[in-house]
């Protein structure tokens, strides 16, 4: 599924995953390149897309013609108009097989299988994992459904309210605590396509959202903007956000725009992870204490590892009050796997189950949980996750270039920017600008680097790998 965050977006996927098919979002953002790996690296029976992102599938010609069922969602009319702007000859994509409307109409363009069990896989969530390749994380169907369960009983949801995201549907927020959390309580759901800071309030006003999500960044945007007339005209009593603001921007995000902020934090491959108590004492610089199911027959559970040992010699050992480790995560509303990477499948879970996240944390006597940094290689912006490796071979592409490394360093707006150490080859030259249009004719927006370094060498460790930690941060 190619489809920007609308309601037709919703309708084809609810429709596919109780068909008993397995629906797979590709964010819309990415470049066509990184589209064309992801089909390729999917090999999907059937690919339902908006008119408007044809041309992107221009490059992706082999992997298209391997589909056998194309599902067209807009009009031919803005399809041809997006080929004509892009100058792209419209014979490079075969011909789409049907229209949303026509497979909506049919109730049979897709053969249905028996009713899907709890754990039979319901969809395929792709990410880029630490070494560039797509990393698709494989979601039973039991999982969507505890997150909903999970997500209206942490904010106390019912029928009378109405949630608001404007997070894509590509992801699991949008997917699992907006969405499956307005299904579990009853309530209905509005969605904009894309974030707009200057529309945000208004769009909660006009919409009477009650519960909204949004990520940090978003926060710290509104945050920094001028006082606006109807930032306050709004009904929304609850907005679920994560990472944590600290807590002077926190209680200033609550005191100015007249609502409760509530910090979580949850993975593509887990979704109970930690959460701020709706009511009574809470850690604002905190992210919360381990989140449970309302029904506690449903097993949740969390801890802290300072020392993972060795299978099959060793167990783990726990951290202690204070200490920082490796969060790990064990309960039902967690993925079934990667989706053809059994290697990748083996160093996240381990044999008794136990999710790895690769976050480190620290948690106090109270039981609050401390974000304290990633132990994998991977950058969060504008909340998604990117893989310093594929940003890194880009680079390397590039003709002047002779190896590159690329880190996240702390952002004003909160999560990261993309920082890029460069090595040029010798006689070569290269600006930071020519790099830059070089990465975003090839990646999507939010992975091109916002900061450039330069360097004779890049730091090495004695097995001749790139030594971030070495890298300069100033």
């Amino acid at each position: 599924m190619l489809m920007k965050t609308r309601p037709e977006h919703l309708f084809a996927w609810l429709s596919v995953v109780k068909s008993g098919a397995v629906a797979c979002p590709v964010h819309t953002d990415l470049a066509p390149s990184e589209i064309a790996e992801v089909l390729a690296h999917l090999e999907p029976s059937a690919l339902i897309y908006d008119a408007a992102l044809a041309p992107g599938l221009a490059t992706a010609t082999s992997a298209m013609a391997a589909i056998p069922l194309r599902v067209r969602a807009g009009d031919d009319a803005a399809e041809e108009a997006a080929w004509a702007a892009a100058g792209a000859p419209r014979a490079a994509l075969p011909r789409a097989g049907a229209s949303l409307e026509q497979l909506l109409a049919s109730k049979r363009a897709l053969t249905r299988a028996p009713d899907p069990g709890p754990n039979d896989i319901a969809e395929i969530l792709t990410t880029s994992g630490t070494t560039g390749r797509p990393k698709s994380a494989m979601i039973p169907h039991r999982m969507p459904v505890l997150t909903g369960e999970g997500f209206a009983s942490w904010l106390a949801l019912g029928a009378d309210d109405r949630l608001f995201t404007c997070l894509p549907l590509s992801h699991v927020n949008a997917r699992g605590y907006s969405t499956f959390g307005a299904l579990a309580a009853g309530a209905s759901l509005a969605i904009e396509e894309r974030f707009s800071a200057s529309r945000f309030w208004g769009w909660l006003a006009a919409t009477g959202a009650t519960q909204a999500n949004a990520i940090g960044a978003m926060l710290n945007i509104l945050l920094d903007r001028a006082p606006e007339a109807d930032e306050t005209r709004h009904a929304v009593r609850l907005f679920y956000s994560a990472p944590a603001l600290g807590a002077a921007r926190h209680e200033a995000f609550e005191s100015r725009f007249r609502t409760r902020l509530v910090v979580g934090y949850g993975l593509t491959e887990s979704t109970y992870g930690f959460i701020h108590p709706l009511t009574g004492e809470r850690d604002l610089e905190s992210m919360g204490r381990p989140r449970r199911h309302p029904d506690p027959a449903v097993p949740a559970e969390a801890r802290l590892v300072a020392d993972a040992g060795e299978p099959g010699k060793t167990p783990p050992r726990d951290a202690g009050p204070g200490e920082p480790g490796e969060v790990w995560l064990k309960n039902p509303a967690s993925f079934a796997g990667y989706f053809r990477n059994e290697a990748a499948t083996r160093e996240t879970v381990t044999a008794d189950g136990w999710l790895r996240t690769g976050d480190l944390a620290q948690r106090d006597e109270r039981g609050d949980w401390f974000f304290i940094g990633r132990a994998k290689l991977v950058i969060r912006r504008r909340g998604e996750n990117m893989s310093p490796g594929q940003i890194e071979s880009v680079l390397e592409e590039h003709p002047a270039v002779l190896e590159a490394g690329v880190v996240g360093v702390p952002a004003a707006l909160g999560e990261e920017d993309v920082r890029a150490y460069v090595v040029l080859r010798p006689g070569a030259a290269a600006t930071e600008q020519e790099l830059e249009a070089h990465c975003a004719s090839r990646l999507a927006a939010f992975k091109v680097p916002t900061q450039w370094r330069f360097l004779e060498r890049l730091p090495r460790t004695p097995t001749q790998r790139v030594a971030y930690h070495l890298l300069p941060r100033e």
